[in-house]
């Protein structure tokens, strides 16, 4: 499953209430995340294509 940041577009692995693959914490701001199933755009070494 993948996750959304509506500001900045960028998806992530993870799940909507636990952390990122990058070790964001999506508790934090919870309203600027969403469940996605888009292609992730954003690992923990920094930006796919």
């Amino acid at each position: 499953m993948a996750v959304k940041h509506i500001p900045t577009g960028v998806v992530q692995k993870g799940n909507k209430g636990s952390k990122t693959g990058c070790g964001f914490n999506t508790r934090e701001n919870s309203a600027h995340w969403i469940q996605s199933h888009e292609r992730i755009t954003y690992d923990k070494n920094g930006r796919k294509n």
